[in-house]
């Protein structure tokens, strides 16, 4: 089984993820940080850093395609199933759950090497629910679920550009100028270099993720769908191998993970950043919630804040963006109540 993995997937994934997992724990990379500091504090510096990835995400993105590189078309994002009802609620599940525990799922993972054990407690739980409803008890629901609510779309109807005819490179290239154009006026970007910096290395570690899957590692006698940044996914794959030994998948998404420990572990101990912090008694009850929300809907929605919300939202695809609405709207629902 292991002899069989491509040396670009198990190397690259290693690499990106460790790369990755650097960034996100130095700049304390966060969606839902994002959302609640700027709505309770007026701190737009973690949504600064979350615009200049989708940014730069966008623009590698569509630079691979217009190229030709990368086929993004042959990615999972664009299939012509639109599970709209499966991406909206389960992007709201992962949402609530996600603002109940504190964290998006890649701070959840950074934190919990970290050493803070109520971030750890929400990922053993989001790691069991997600293979739970990958390839446990709740995965009959989630495939009737598809059947049941699922729309056929033709090929030009899979993303943006290609349901309005555009040239490839026009919407991306649009985007990334809007996310500039955000950070440049909303807040002091100038205070918020670094964050901004953080986040465009992450745009731009997700592209040369594409490059690997899509071009470096693509072999004639086994062709991959190309793929790049996530964490749910990843996370459910790699428990279901640690519990039953079974490799699924290419075997990228478990090196992209074991990258992302590494990576952000590493960090934590040279910065001098970890410490056992022992979670609030009261609160042990709310993170296994938010970890069993995060992981089921994480799966039904066909990723997280960073598989759909920043992977799969590069490729303009209608269900990213529909998961990516619901993620928004759930995590600022539930902020709104956590509120009163």
């Amino acid at each position: 089984m292991w002899d069989d993995l491509n040396p670009w997937l198990v190397w690259g994934g290693l690499v990106l993820g460790a790369s990755f997992g650097v960034v996100a724990q130095r700049s304390r990379f966060c969606i839902v940080a994002a959302m609640s500091n700027l709505l309770l504090m007026r701190d737009s510096r973690q949504l600064h850093a979350f615009l200049a990835a989708l940014g730069v995400a966008l623009l590698g993105t569509g630079f691979l395609e217009t190229l030709q590189w990368v086929d993004i078309d042959t990615s999972r994002y664009r299939a012509v199933s639109l599970n709209w009802l499966a991406a909206l609620l389960g992007g709201l599940v992962f949402g609530i759950g996600a603002m109940l525990a504190g964290g998006c799922a890649s701070r959840t993972l950074v934190r919990s090497v970290e050493g803070n054990l109520g971030a750890l407690v929400t990922l053993m739980m989001f790691a069991l629910v997600g293979m739970m409803t990958l390839f446990g008890v709740l995965e009959p629901l989630r495939g009737w679920l598809r059947q049941a609510t699922s729309l056929s779309l033709a090929d030009n109807q899979t993303n943006l550009t290609a349901l309005f005819g555009l040239p490839i490179w026009l919407i991306p290239l649009a985007l990334f100028l809007v996310c500039g154009l955000i950070i440049l006026t909303l807040g002091n970007w100038r205070e918020n270099i670094r964050y901004i910096l953080a986040g465009s290395l992450i745009g731009l570690i997700l592209s040369v993720g594409w490059w690997i899957t899509g071009v470096a590692a693509q072999d004639d006698f086994n062709e991959i769908a190309p793929s790049s940044l996530a964490v749910a996914g990843p996370l459910a794959r790699g428990t279901t191998y640690l519990i039953t030994g079974q490799l699924t998948g290419s075997g990228f998404a478990l090196f992209l993970l074991l990258g992302l420990l590494l990576g952000a572990s590493t960090s934590a101990l040279l910065n001098r950043e970890f410490r056992w912090v022992a979670p609030a008694g009261d609160r042990v009850g709310t993170y296994l919630t938010g970890g069993a929300l995060m992981g089921v809907g994480a799966i039904f929605a066909g990723g997280c804040n960073i598989g759909q919300g920043l992977t799969g939202v590069a490729t303009l695809s209608l269900q990213s963006l529909l998961a990516m609405t619901g993620i928004l709207l759930g995590m600022w629902l539930t902020l709104l109540r956590m509120q009163r």
